[in-house]
């Protein structure tokens, strides 16, 4: 049976567990597999609500956390999918976005993304086409549009924020905004 974090946290006699799982570079092998047996422990624990799984952490490439997620999702535990706004446009984050939805994983952790690490070639160039703010309304938008066309389930949608970041892409993660 699969756990729900939104029934979760809606019980206010609930205390609820995330885990976050931090995918690396490689499709298969030993790190993946780690990932997927912390996660089938967690879900025979019984403890952790959902699964929380990074999207190219520190900007460096890893493997989606929609491709991870999903196996996670398949084996009835529940997936909090970061969706960082650095790589892609408002296009293909629409498309992610309806390609999630159809997977049926809905809880979205919306964040702007750190700038681009080192990938094949060099650095990469970032997108920031929009930014989190801006991708929680367009989650809303097509929740809204989603339901209209018989999808009950919105999407789930949380941000962050960090008071470390400078206003433009920086690789200094420590760096404080002083006003």
């Amino acid at each position: 049976m699969l756990r729900i974090l939104k029934e979760d946290l809606a019980n206010p006699h609930n205390f609820v567990v995330t885990l976050e799982l931090v995918p690396a570079r490689e499709s298969f092998g030993r790190s993946t597999e780690t990932l997927l047996g912390i996660a089938r422990d967690a879900f025979a624990d019984g403890r952790v609500s959902a699964v929380s799984i990074t999207d190219n952490p520190g900007g460096n490439p890893s493997l989606s956390p929609d491709v991870l997620g999903y196996e996670i999702f398949k084996l009835g535990l529940d997936v909090i999918v970061h969706f960082t706004c650095r790589d892609t446009n408002r296009m293909g984050m629409e498309s992610r976005t309806l390609q999630l939805a159809r997977m049926g994983m809905k809880n979205v952790l919306a964040l702007t993304g750190d700038y681009s690490g080192k990938g094949y070639g060099g650095r990469g160039t970032p997108v920031f086409d929009l930014d989190s703010v801006l991708l929680t309304g367009m989650l809303k938008s097509l929740s809204e549009k989603m339901a209209a066309s018989g999808d009950p389930d919105p999407f789930f949608t949380g941000c962050a924020v960090s008071p470390f970041k400078s206003l433009k892409g920086s690789a200094h993660e420590t760096e404080k905004i002083v006003r």
